[in-house]
């Protein structure tokens, strides 16, 4: 997939409301679900988007600002890994967090050295909702 810039961009240090924009991205819609719930409600001031692969993902971040990416490492269409890449090229500011049951050491040293961070699932809630504490303010 070739990298285009966002439409309208929104610098999210530059909000008045303070809100911070989570994308959420796994073909799990049930297990998506749960977790934005669980972190909307952990950190109140996030506003919790979702989509079901990585093209979604990139159809919503050209339209719309986020500050933080959790994505899961395999899923149809465009996988993690994939979009990671993407959104390291267009947008380094941006951490993102990688989620799989299913990865070798090698990806996961790749996605550490490029910056991002790896979570295997099943997940540790306490541990990922502290993660995104720490990456959003």
């Amino acid at each position: 997939m070739s990298a285009t810039a966002r439409t309208a961009p929104d610098v999210p240090a530059m909000r008045k409301n303070g809100l911070k924009n989570v994308l959420i991205v796994d073909d799990d819609s049930v297990f998506s679900a749960t977790l934005a719930d669980g972190l909307a409600t952990v950190h109140p001031g996030l506003s919790v988007f979702t989509a079901c692969n990585g093209k979604e993902a990139v159809a919503l971040m050209n339209v719309r600002s986020i500050d933080l990416v959790i994505t899961d490492l395999r899923m149809p269409a465009m996988g993690g890994l994939e979009l990671t890449q993407w959104i390291n090229e267009l947008w380094p500011q941006t951490p993102v967090i990688v989620m799989s049951a299913y990865a070798d050491a090698g990806t996961v040293l790749d996605l550490s050295t490029q910056g991002n961070y790896f979570f295997d699932k099943p997940l540790d809630f306490r541990t990922l909702a502290r993660t995104v504490d720490s990456l959003l303010h």
